[in-house]
């Protein structure tokens, strides 16, 4: 349903009061005179700057323009831009609260255009929230031919070819009707033919406009599965859910994979298998910052509320959330309680239970002290994996990858002895470990030896060192709680116990 055939539905059905919450002014409005010529009713927009236009100009205060609105013609819809501030008033508020009778029985409708929900007590069940959504498919194109041709004006634009318009339009999903508008007329300024040059810059003006309005990035992620040293079950389950991506798993009754929580110690590679788990469903990686989005004092809620809608439009996409108990740190009442950071928790574990696009949500954590308890309930991810340190098989495959990935054949070295000298390393460690001893062999003038990796690792200091107690005690949770993405979960148990 569109928003302007919502707007029209719950006005005939006596809704006196419609909040539609979005940045987008021009779209809120031009919603709401569609629904007004729907009933052939007469339809004004009011600002404190403008007063009531073009019933009753000189309404320029609150009080006014509700005075205003009893008094016009019914039906009648009055669209408030802003007015969220003037309902924080009591005088206000209660001035509304008396006229609500009246407005519903005589097909008055007040719609308020704000960018956050800040509705006051009492209107909240007389008002009906709308969140005018971002504009799909049908929208953006629209928009791309009014752009096309205003640039190509007074000559007619040539048409473009079906597959770079569709190009086209999947490069601006997620971007509001101001920022499409902006993205589509510097890529036809460049490039009036949409190549590969305008394409681009459609896609570079959408990531520099989700990272500064939406705490969303684009990461452009190398890395793929066979870049992942160890994790062998972690990567065996990323393959089955893989295939639930393809059409006919759809058909065959398979809904889209939801997603997967990764808890662990510091640098065993729970970043870089959120990557790769992207790269194994073939989707693009959006990064989704939480401490930025939820740090802001007013607008927390729709900020959040933004971010989640922009993901769902770019989908099929991989949601990475990196350390994710820091972005609700304050959501349980052990932290204080805070009632802003668990209404925001409620808000994201509302929408992992009932997205519907296929956005595959990746999330790190490292503290599972901080981790509140209504992430971990089933449907809000598919699974819970436990990223412990690599055992001596997954720290071969580690040292052989940095290896290779810096040119040099791992034959050439005894890296199982390296292996084995590097049992409490993490991955980051190990990374160090072969960086290190290129740095010694190139300082001393030759190719890199064994001796060289020998040396490094016996002079770093593992993290496991300065917190064993800690990464025991993580263990100790994941026990019987998740999933191991090394090993086989009974094999890493038994080596548990060894240790």
């Amino acid at each position: 349903m569109s928003v302007s055939s919502e707007i029209a539905e719950l006005w005939s059905a006596g809704t006196p009061v419609l909040y539609l919450v979005t940045p987008e002014e021009d779209r809120a409005v031009a919603a709401c005179q569609a629904a007004a010529a729907a009933f052939d009713a007469r339809c004004a927009v009011w600002s404190s700057h403008r007063g009531l236009d073009p019933a009753a100009p000189g309404a320029k205060e609150p009080a006014a323009l509700l005075d205003a609105l009893l008094r016009a013609p019914a039906p009648f819809l009055a669209v408030a831009l802003d007015f969220h501030h003037a309902l924080a008033s009591p005088a206000v508020a209660r001035q509304l609260r008396d006229a609500l009778p009246r407005m519903a029985a005589e097909g008055r409708c007040l719609a308020v255009v704000a960018p956050r929900l800040a509705l006051p007590d009492g209107l909240g069940t007389d008002a009906a929230v709308i969140r005018v959504p971002l504009p799909d498919d049908a929208e953006l194109g629209a928009l791309l031919e009014v752009v096309q041709a205003g640039l190509a004006h007074p000559a007619a634009p040539p048409p473009l070819p079906a597959d770079v318009r569709h190009r086209a339009l999947v490069a601006a999903r997620g971007l509001s009707e101001a920022q499409a508008r902006r993205a589509f007329t510097r890529a036809l300024r460049r490039d009036a033919a949409l190549g590969p040059e305008g394409i681009g810059a459609v896609a570079a003006e959408k990531k520099r406009l989700l990272a500064r309005d939406l705490g969303l990035e684009l990461v452009e992620a190398a890395e793929r599965p066979e870049d992942l040293g160890g994790l062998g079950a972690f990567k065996a389950w990323m393959d089955e859910r893989a295939l639930a991506f393809d059409p006919d798993a759809s058909r065959w009754g398979l809904p889209p994979p939801r997603g997967v929580l990764l808890v662990g110690v510091q640098g065993c590679g729970k970043s870089l298998a959120a990557k790769a788990a992207a790269a194994r469903l073939g989707v693009p990686v959006l990064r989704l910052d939480l401490p930025r989005v939820l740090g802001a004092q007013t607008g927390a809620e729709e900020g959040l509320a933004r971010a989640l809608e922009a993901a769902e439009a770019l989908a099929p996409v991989a949601l990475w959330v990196d350390e994710i108990e820091k972005g609700f740190a304050g959501s349980a009442p052990g932290d204080g309680g805070e009632p802003r950071a668990a209404r925001l928790l409620g808000a994201f574990s509302t929408w992992l239970q009932e997205r519907k696009g296929p956005v595959f949500v990746v999330a790190t954590a490292n503290d599972v002290s901080r981790l509140p308890p209504e992430l971990l309930r089933r449907g809000r991810f598919d699974e819970l994996f436990f990223v412990d340190l690599p055992d001596p098989e997954a720290r071969r495959e580690i040292l052989a990858l940095h290896l290779r990935r810096r040119g040099r054949e791992p034959g050439a070295v005894d890296v199982a002895a390296i292996a084995e000298l590097c049992a409490d390393y993490s991955g980051a460690e190990l990374e160090q470990v072969v960086i290190g001893a290129l740095h010694r062999a190139y300082a001393l003038g030759r190719e890199l030896e064994t001796a060289d990796l020998r040396r490094v690792a016996q002079d770093l200091v593992p993290l496991f060192r300065t917190y064993e107690e800690q990464i025991k005690a993580l263990r100790e949770w994941a026990r019987g709680r998740a999933r191991v993405a090394g090993r086989a979960g009974a094999v890493v148990d038994l080596f548990r116990r060894v240790q």
